[in-house]
């Protein structure tokens, strides 16, 4: 008897850790991957090679080795294809630093990783007001590690959906697909190899100007602000949409020099996708892009509307049907 009680007891010592992980894990679902995979964006570092495609006419399609440390730093060093090869980007969340060797030129201009930062915490801001829809699809194998497969997409409206292919252990993207509201696929990106790693150094985040490269600074955005404060600073009466489709909040706006007058940049989110308002007085366009105003409202491009209201010029950009961009539009004042 003693022995069998020894057997049950060492038997028992195994079990019950794993019960009590079973019944305090987390449950996976949907939002529980969604809400890791934001909190992971700007923490876990890494390496991997990347293959990206993006849908255009033609669409292009090129290979990467990534260099990731949350949001504190990226590089991305072009493999492929022949016309990219050799291209470097270091980010270290300030500036964005390009490298063209067939140009010979090294570009400094806007971090990319400080807008994937803001845009990081608009889905987790628009994911904590209900208007993100997210679906947990099931189980895949991408580089070799089992992910969850998640959709997301805007709750209240028909719009772009997103899936992510995100890691069971670490929750990192390892693969993104963006989804246009037609249906049809906008871009892909997916990882075949990813090593963690506890750090990456802070010099993998820079580029030092090789011999004779010409280095070339661009613009830096302005900072955001409250619209009030955008009022104040643009020196010309703001308009804003009364209509705003479901789910949309402000996100803030911007004030910037822009040839001989000020642009104002007012910002609209769901957390998925965004869209932003531009004004700028009549005397500041070319004359051309002015008179073609004049005649009434141009689309300069696709996700792109122009008009004039009054002595102002004003153009709408975002991810959103050009239907829903024209009722924007109309309710301007």
């Amino acid at each position: 008897m003693k022995m069998r009680s020894v057997v049950i007891t060492a038997t028992m010592l195994l079990i019950l850790p794993a019960l009590a992980a079973a019944v305090s894990a987390e449950p996976i679902d949907g939002p529980t991957v969604l809400k890791r995979m934001l909190e992971a964006e700007g923490s876990v570092a890494f390496t991997a090679h990347q293959v990206t495609t993006l849908v255009w006419r033609p669409s292009l399609t090129s290979e990467q080795i990534v260099y990731r440390a949350g949001f504190r730093g990226m590089r991305i060093e072009y493999i492929k294809p022949p016309a990219l090869g050799g291209e470097v980007m270091a980010d270290d969340g300030r500036v964005l630093e390009h490298l063209i060797p067939k140009a010979n030129v090294l570009k400094i201009g806007p971090s990319r990783l400080a807008a994937l930062k803001m845009r990081t915490e608009q889905a987790a801001q628009g994911f904590r007001r209900g208007n993100l829809r997210v679906e947990l699809i099931g189980k895949d194998r991408v580089a070799d590690r089992t992910a969850y497969l998640i959709e997301v997409k805007p709750k209240l409206r028909r719009g772009p959906t997103r899936k992510f292919w995100v890691d069971a252990e670490k929750w990192v993207k390892l693969k993104t697909e963006d989804i246009a509201p037609d249906g049809t696929a906008a871009s892909m990106s997916y990882y075949t190899r990813i090593d963690f790693l506890n750090t990456i150094p802070d010099e993998k985040f820079h580029i030092e100007p090789p011999p004779g490269v010409q280095v070339k600074r661009q613009a830096i955005p302005a900072a955001t602000m409250p619209l009030e404060k955008a009022r104040e600073l643009a020196g010309f009466r703001v308009l804003e949409p009364t209509y705003l489709p479901p789910g949309f909040k402000l996100a803030g706006a911007a004030v910037q020099p822009f040839r001989r007058g000020q642009l104002v940049i007012i910002r609209y989110t769901d957390g998925v996708s965004s869209f932003s308002l531009f004004e700028t007085p009549g005397h500041v366009l070319k004359p051309k892009f002015l008179a073609r105003l004049h005649e009434g409202p141009v689309r300069p491009g696709k996700g792109i509307y122009s008009w004039k209201e009054g002595d102002l010029n004003l153009t709408i950009v975002g991810q959103l049907p050009m239907n829903q961009i024209r009722k924007i539009a109309a309710s301007v004042k």
